[in-house]
């Protein structure tokens, strides 16, 4: 199929040109969707089928929302002869499904990260850093792989801007940082900053055997490697 093999080339942003034209017939291929695949009983359970495949319902596009909507990865308002097509639906939170909107990549460089075909590979690209004081806060940026060619780099990147993650994740650490900080606390108190940090490090660990790069092993990852917070940081949050 011509999305499939385009998917795999990274060739999804010249699609179009190699398409059959819809015509008059676009409006009924865009009801297949809305009216067939949503609301119909028999559509609806292959449209949750599809909505299942999110690992843990996290969305993949921000890595933190609950999937409750598919988004057409390249949009239906452009390309209504892949409105149904299963490849080009993704399972999305609602707010990225509305921040993506029916944007449609003018050439490689605007290509948003698609989770069928883009492979992140093994490393952990995700970094956080500590800013220290009262309140602390963390602060994320993507690690750029020596496995990915530069303009990978920058559609990773254009990714991570596009959707605000630097601001998503700083606030959801911000909760989580209120929220450990005693547990964090009493176990310095108890076994010392060595204990603290190896329990970040197998939190970490464990955030990324079972979710690969996350916001809370990032994170869990910058702690362990903050003398500061080891050393008590964390009772000035």
């Amino acid at each position: 199929m011509l999305y499939i093999a385009a998917g795999h080339d990274g060739t999804l942003h010249d699609l179009s040109r190699r398409l059959p034209a819809t015509g008059s017939d676009g409006e009924y291929l865009e009801y297949a969707y809305d009216g067939g695949l949503v609301t119909s009983k028999a559509g609806r359970d292959i449209y949750d089928q599809i909505l299942a495949g999110a690992p843990y319902e996290r969305c993949p596009l921000c890595g933190r929302g609950l999937v409750t909507t598919l988004d057409h990865q390249l949009p239906k308002s452009e390309y209504p002869i892949l409105a149904i097509t299963p490849a080009n639906l993704v399972p999305a939170c609602s707010k990225c499904n509305q921040k993506k909107s029916s944007k449609d990549p003018a050439d490689e460089s605007e290509m948003l990260i698609h989770p069928y075909f883009d492979k992140l590979g093994t490393n952990r690209w995700l970094g956080a850093r500590i800013h220290e004081g009262s309140p602390a806060r963390a602060e994320y940026f993507v690690k750029t792989s020596d496995d990915w060619d530069t303009i990978f780099s920058d559609r990773v990147v254009r990714h991570f801007t596009f959707f605000d993650l630097r601001r998503q994740y700083a606030l959801a650490a911000a909760g989580k940082l209120a929220t450990d900080r005693m547990q964090h606390s009493g176990l310095l108190r108890r076994a010392g900053s060595d204990e603290l940090r190896l329990h970040l490090q197998e939190a970490a660990a464990g955030y990324w055997s079972t979710a690969g790069n996350t916001w809370e092993g990032a994170l869990c990852n910058a702690l362990a490697e903050s003398d500061w917070y080891l050393n008590g940081g964390m009772n000035e949050i």
